[in-house]
């Protein structure tokens, strides 16, 4: 099957296909890699960005990392729809990597865009996580993230008890000297993404967060949640933006952030840097360039969405790009958020976790919009 059309927007954008990278970002190393874009207001404001040396220019929209999402199929389908201006990988095991597991080359592939990328790691030590800086810094230029980030927010049984993630945050030593490990040994852009720790507290956590930025991130993603939380309550974002005032670094928000006109008006008077958005990006494919629509008043914010070929699409390209046997269950997840878009959410939500096969998920899609034209079409 062809892949349907979708709405050419990244031409708006400029080239978002490798051929340059984001304010003269380049991936062959921090020596040649930042290029200081005239100094927004916020960077006026706060003199303290002028240290920081991230690729993207303040008010930027990241993807976040979401395990079973966002690998390469859905960050080319974002590509593709105009893309975000920074992409982070799913979670992938620095443990794994090192002792060349199966399927690690797709956890770590950066494409669509390398340039803009970055690989989220998870590890235990930093022994083992400057051990897969080393190895990733070696890849080709082709296969090698212009950044890496590290979790210390995964909260997830399975990676909490083996000392990933979540549980660095209460061992604040560890964790130091995880970003130090890979500071030493990778020259591109270096991130970490954080929760809040439940026994540390606030407090706690501002202060490590600071000393993790004085081993050398380039920013740091602040998801103000307890640790214990996962996705209960709301975002308690006057958090994010303590944590802004009080860091060295470009603190970006993620949590709750519906898009980039909420993004901005809950930040007004605080120096966040940039916004990640996660499950939002899944139910919208499209947010991030209608963001940047809306912000430049360019005219494209009215022109329509086709969900359906959307929808087939992206099962074109989990066919293309994943193993066989992560097919079904990465457009399992995508669906269950992408199917809010529908009248019958719940309907097209079942019946794609149901669908034996890719086929009989096409088929479906396209039945479904044939008996519900309304639904096919979102006018932005």
């Amino acid at each position: 099957m062809g892949a349907p059309r979708l709405p050419h927007l990244r031409s708006h954008y400029g080239a978002r296909n490798g051929e340059h990278a984001p304010n003269g970002y380049s991936a062959e190393g921090r020596s040649a890699s930042i290029h200081r874009c005239r100094p927004s207001l916020a960077e006026q404001a706060h003199p303290e960005y002028s240290r920081a040396m991230v690729p993207f220019s303040t008010g930027s929209l990241l993807l976040a990392p979401m395990v079973g999402i966002t690998n390469r199929a859905f960050r080319t389908l974002l590509f593709e729809l105009g893309g975000p201006d920074w992409y982070m990988t799913e979670m992938a095991s620095a443990e794994a990597f090192l002792a060349g597991g199966r399927h690690e080359e797709v956890y770590l592939d950066p494409s669509p865009e390398p340039a803009r990328t970055s690989v989220q790691f998870a590890a235990k030590t930093p022994e083992i996580l400057a051990a897969a800086c080393v190895r990733l810094a070696c890849l080709p230029e082709a296969s090698r993230p212009a950044g890496i980030d590290i979790n210390l927010g995964c909260a997830a049984p399975h990676i909490r008890s083996s000392g990933k993630g979540a549980a660095l945050l209460d061992n604040p030593d560890r964790a130091i000297a995880m970003v130090a490990a890979a500071r030493a040994r990778w020259e591109g852009i270096l991130s970490c993404k954080i929760r809040i720790s439940s026994s540390a507290g606030i407090e706690g956590t501002l202060k490590l967060a600071a000393r993790l930025a004085d081993e050398g991130l380039d920013f740091i993603t602040v998801h103000p949640r307890l640790d214990s939380q996962k996705f209960r309550r709301s975002a308690d974002h006057a958090i994010t933006a303590l944590f802004a005032r009080s860091l060295s670094i470009p603190v970006i928000a993620n949590g709750d952030l519906a898009d980039a006109e909420q993004a901005g008006s809950l930040f007004a008077d605080a120096p966040v840097h940039s916004y990640m958005i996660g499950r939002q990006a899944v139910r919208r494919p499209w947010i991030f360039a209608h963001g940047r629509s809306c912000a430049r008043k360019d005219g494209l914010a009215g022109e329509p969405i086709d969900l359906c070929a959307l929808a087939l699409r992206f099962i074109d390209l989990v066919e293309q790009m994943l193993p066989f046997e992560w097919q079904k269950e990465s457009c399992r997840r995508f669906f269950s958020y992408f199917s809010e878009n529908m009248s019958f959410a719940h309907h097209f939500r079942f019946y794609l976790a149901n669908a034996p096969t890719l086929d009989a998920m096409r088929q479906f899609c396209q039945d479904y919009f044939t008996q519900l034209p309304r639904d096919r079409f979102i006018a932005l």
